[in-house]
């Protein structure tokens, strides 16, 4: 069995945030057993300046923690701070993690590389336990705005991994809301956002954001049947 706890759009540089990620970072310190992983699903930064990686490699030190790159990230100054952010696998515990970057410089929307998709293609062949993770949902999740700025080409990571039975759970982050459905046959959970929640259009009140809900993130489990996921939050 291993576990997984997920942290998602941290937005650091951005007024109001810093602190609450500081929160959410100290409430996944205290975990007990502490996770074998800890997998953060892009916008560490709020507009990729460097300054906001520094704040985050340190806020993250020590736990080993395993990067994609967001739509708000840069790419070059994040991987400066905190290390890789391509398309790559990472084997632990007896389960595979698929890491995928789905940046696209300049654009909101999410793309697949050639390579990771080549990449997904030898991690499905594997049977041991997949967690695959990337910043863009590649469903629609009902939002407005956000359905636009998914991932966008999704077809051939939906046909790999339709084609496999065994134990698998994609996450991503990009919505700021917890949410849980299915993508290929197999869970998909969107993790809470660190930084403030986006508002629905079934939620009253103005703007574009919603600065109630506490910081979040999930704990996922593998490896020990099939995934199972817990959404957490700390004090706001």
């Amino acid at each position: 069995m291993t576990t997984v706890v997920q942290l998602s759009d941290l937005h650091l540089g951005r007024p109001g945030t810093d602190g609450r990620a500081a929160r959410a970072v100290a409430g996944v310190r205290a975990l007990d057993p502490a996770p074998e992983v800890v997998l953060v699903t892009g916008d560490l930064a709020d507009d990729g300046a460097p300054g906001a990686y520094t704040s985050a490699a340190r806020l993250l030190d020590g736990l080993g923690a395993l990067h994609v790159p967001g739509n708000h990230d840069d790419r070059a100054a994040m991987a400066d701070a905190v290390g890789p952010v391509g398309d790559r696998l990472h084997r632990t515990g007896g389960i595979t993690v698929a890491l995928l970057d789905t940046l696209v410089p300049g654009a909101p929307h999410g793309e697949l590389s050639d390579a990771a998709v080549a990449l997904l293609a030898d991690a499905v062949r594997d049977p041991a336990p997949l967690l695959v993770a990337l910043h863009h949902p590649p469903v629609a999740v009902g939002h407005p705005v956000l359905d636009g700025i998914r991932l966008l080409d999704a077809g051939v990571f939906e046909a790999l991994l339709a084609a496999r039975s065994d134990p698998t759970l994609v996450v991503c982050g990009h919505v700021h809301t917890p949410l849980a459905t299915t993508f290929a046959g197999h869970p998909l959970v969107v993790a809470p956002s660190v930084a403030p929640a986006l508002r629905w259009p079934d939620v009253p009140g103005a703007g574009g954001s919603d600065p109630v809900p506490a910081p979040g993130g999930v704990l996922h489990v593998l490896g020990d049947g099939p995934p199972r996921s817990r959404f957490l939050s700390w004090p706001a």
